[in-house]
């Protein structure tokens, strides 16, 4: 699954839209919303993907935290490790500060996220991708 996929999931749940409402809104077909939704799809046109930031013009941050998702998954190659990608400021008063509520884990997910973090000595770049997904998902990553 890619950061985008995450991403657009997490922004379009925050919106209380689902994949058709995102269709409408954007121009965009409901069958390529939902490839990109279940990870099928990870390629996206410039043209497809200005539209489906459009359906999110009333929530700039959903906007920037969607554009980070795709930047994330372009970032590839030599010295791709060193670079950050992150999403700055806050909401406006008034608007959804988009922190999500706790969740409880099914433990096999969470013996799963604890084998993969026991990995991160080996493979020091699956600790930046593992705390990616979690900001993504709403969730904390323990230290």
């Amino acid at each position: 699954m890619s950061y985008l996929s995450i991403a657009l999931q997490r922004c379009t749940e925050l919106q209380r839209m689902n994949q058709s409402d995102l269709a409408r809104q954007s121009g965009v077909s409901r069958s390529f919303i939902s490839r990109l939704f279940s990870g099928e799809k990870e390629e996206i046109s410039d043209p497809n993907f200005i539209a489906l930031l459009k359906a999110f013009s009333a929530d700039p941050q959903a906007q920037a935290e969607i554009i980070a998702a795709r930047c994330m998954d372009a970032r590839v190659g030599p010295g791709a490790e060193l670079v950050e990608i992150s999403v700055r400021g806050r909401p406006p008063k008034g608007e959804p500060d988009h922190k999500l509520p706790d969740v409880e884990l099914p433990r096999e997910t969470e013996r799963a996220i604890a084998w993969l973090r026991a990995q991160c000595p080996v493979n020091p770049d699956l600790e930046k991708h593992l705390v990616m997904y979690a900001k993504l998902l709403g969730m904390g990553m323990p230290p």
